[in-house]
């Protein structure tokens, strides 16, 4: 059974990123486990990552507060722990810090451990965001929502319908329209020492990832 981690930030950013994605890859018998870095912003993760039929981990930092030497040692850890054969995380380029650290923290390391390597978007903190790969989730689109739904909690009511569930619900839809199908995710797919790929964009069977 293949191994994938997804390292974010904070526990809502999986699921905006990739929601979608993470339930096609458990569904295809992939072993997936979803780290949240900042573990103050938990409410409802467990219960989300579970149901995308993911494992929820987390560590203990805050928002905007994470120590970046001891995350590399501990995040080297996890490495060593799971041994994945494919890792997902942010763009690196982000307007918040902490997706920028997680961002580079887990590149170094999947390059060193010579890891597949995707990066996935945030709609509202992804600069300049470049993919070449996309998975169509139409059918998995209705676990994306649900899983947010559980995570409602964790935010303030304005933020919620104002950013996160527009991120859930448009993001996806845009992407699909651009790809060809009704629902995408998208993804910059970095190889597994050196971004190989060529420039492209296209739909990609999860089986393949």
């Amino acid at each position: 059974m293949r191994k994938v981690l997804v390292t974010s930030a904070h526990s809502d950013d999986s699921i905006i990123g990739m929601g979608g994605t993470l339930r096609k890859l458990t569904s295809n018998g992939y072993e997936v486990f979803v780290l949240s870095v900042c573990g103050d912003r938990i409410t409802g993760f467990d219960d989300a990552i579970k149901m995308l039929g993911a494992k929820p981990l987390y560590f203990d930092y805050s928002y905007g507060k994470i120590n970046e030497q001891r995350f590399s040692e501990e995040l080297r850890k996890l490495f060593d722990q799971i041994d994945p054969q494919v890792v997902f995380t942010h763009w690196e380029k982000e307007i918040l810090y902490d997706h920028q650290l997680v961002s580079r923290q887990t590149m170094e390391l999947a390059r060193n451990y010579e890891k597949e390597i995707y990066m996935f978007e945030i709609p509202a903190s992804s600069i300049d965001f470049d993919f070449d790969m996309a998975v169509d989730i139409t059918q998995f689109f209705e676990y994306r929502k649900k899983a947010i739904e559980l995570m409602k909690g964790a935010f303030e009511e304005k933020v919620y319908l104002k950013e996160i569930l527009p991120s859930i619900v448009y993001a996806p839809g845009f992407r699909g329209i651009q790809v060809g199908c009704d629902f995408a995710e998208v993804f910059k797919y970095c190889g597994s020492r050196f971004p190989l790929a060529p420039y492209r964009r296209k739909l990609v069977d999860i089986a393949s990832i």
